[in-house]
């Protein structure tokens, strides 16, 4: 039995020429593909590229690119901002979780330094390894805020009269147009 000549080559990334974040937060890099013209060249998603040497390459020297302008133009602030380490990396202690986001589909952390006026938004998984139980006070705090505010809603719904609590009057049933006109 002869094997099918039908099936197509594998498309291999020979380079990535360029870098762009959608609307929705997502990264896509401009891909040459081996093999193919320049006309031939596609905006893929990161998450669905296997080449992540290509990748840091392209970005090491999209970084280096960054630098070299910013020096140039003697934005010595651009400059720091660049060179300026992030996350973890700053080296300073985790003070807490300040709040939280979807980010593209993923997790986001609000965080506090101590030592530090500045906030860093960090993905929740890398948060979560490297500082679990800052983590847990946050779930653990945020319970706490959501159960007050359920019990607040409870009494709401009361009001004293006359030295005694009963049920407050219902909302008005009238549209907002109705009650403009009256």
């Amino acid at each position: 039995m002869a094997e099918d000549d039908s099936t197509e080559a594998p498309y291999v990334v020979e380079k990535v020429m360029d870098r762009r974040i959608t609307a929705a937060g997502k990264i896509e890099y401009y891909l040459k593909w081996k093999g193919y013209s320049e006309a031939d060249n596609t905006w893929e998603p990161e998450e669905n590229l296997d080449c992540p040497e290509l990748i840091a390459r392209y970005e090491e020297a999209r970084r280096q690119k960054e630098f070299k302008e910013a020096k140039k133009k003697s934005a010595k602030k651009k400059l720091e901002e660049i060179a300026k380490p992030r996350g973890f990396d700053r080296s300073l202690q985790l003070r807490a979780i300040v709040g939280a986001t979807d980010c593209g589909g993923e997790l986001m952390f609000l965080v506090q330094w101590f030592g530090c006026d500045e906030m860093d938004i960090l993905p929740a998984a890398v948060v979560n390894d490297k500082e679990p139980g800052v983590v847990i006070d946050y779930y653990e705090t945020k319970s706490k805020i959501v159960e007050k505010a359920r019990e607040r809603s409870k009494f709401a719904a009361y009001e004293e009269v006359g030295g005694s609590v009963e049920p407050a009057p219902s909302m008005p049933t009238e549209s907002l147009e109705e009650m403009m006109q009256a």
